[in-house]
């Protein structure tokens, strides 16, 4: 058994270039194949202020939880708005964006082990 806790985890900036100035992005994995885990590693995002993640795809599918704050997620096809409690799936190669649309936005992203060295912005 493997127990972390948010706030002692490492918070990395992965700020895309264009959004500097305007707002931050961080990223923590909380769990992956460092701590043993075998098949997914788990990821807190942060967005705040004016923001969000670079329009990008992968070729891996994530799951995303909701935390807290407000935001949306784009893809190709539509844009909605995300809450606390809200969950989603990203599939594979699907084109897509997390919005900051309050103060603040953080949710939980569930990866295939192995993405880890990915940060947001470099996983066009």
């Amino acid at each position: 058994m493997y127990v972390t806790d948010l706030e002692k985890t490492e918070e990395i900036e992965i700020t895309p270039n264009s959004m500097k100035g305007k707002g931050r992005v961080t990223v923590r994995w909380l769990l992956g194949e460092p701590e043993g885990a075998p098949n997914f590693e788990m990821r807190y995002f942060s967005l705040t202020g004016d923001i969000s993640t670079d329009w990008h795809n992968h070729k891996w599918e994530h799951q995303a939880f909701v935390v807290k704050g407000k935001g949306k997620l784009k893809t190709t096809d539509r844009e909605v708005e995300l809450l606390p409690g809200c969950a989603v799936f990203v599939a594979p190669d699907e084109q897509h964006h997390f919005i900051c649309s309050g103060d603040q936005f953080d949710f939980i992203c569930v990866v295939p082990k192995g993405t880890r060295a990915c940060m947001v912005c470099d996983e066009k």
